[in-house]
């Protein structure tokens, strides 16, 4: 029995510490949640980037068919065509 309380307990005291304080971590600035969203962008495009690099490389290397390689870099540019869209959008949102 005291072993359950316990358990009650500091789950209790979790729920009511993390309703507490999550205004805190919370944002009310629309500026700071576009510039999260344009970072989470460019990091995306980053990684497409990277992965141009990694298929490049596969294909010089012979790990993959010129078929896979044409298909998957195309989809590759294609995302990072519109991950470079979203990123024009919300800077003209934010002039």
């Amino acid at each position: 029995m005291n072993l359950l309380f316990l358990i009650l307990h500091v789950t209790l005291t979790a729920a009511v510490i993390i309703f507490v304080i999550r205004p805190f971590f919370m944002s009310n600035n629309p500026t700071l949640d576009i510039n999260n969203i344009n970072y989470s962008l460019y990091e995306r495009h980053t990684r497409l980037i990277e992965s141009l690099y990694d298929l490049d490389f596969d294909h010089r290397t012979e790990k993959i068919t010129t078929e896979d390689y044409a298909t998957t870099r195309n989809n590759i540019i294609n995302e990072g065509i519109d991950i470079l869209r979203k990123i024009d959008e919300s800077k003209r949102v934010n002039s």
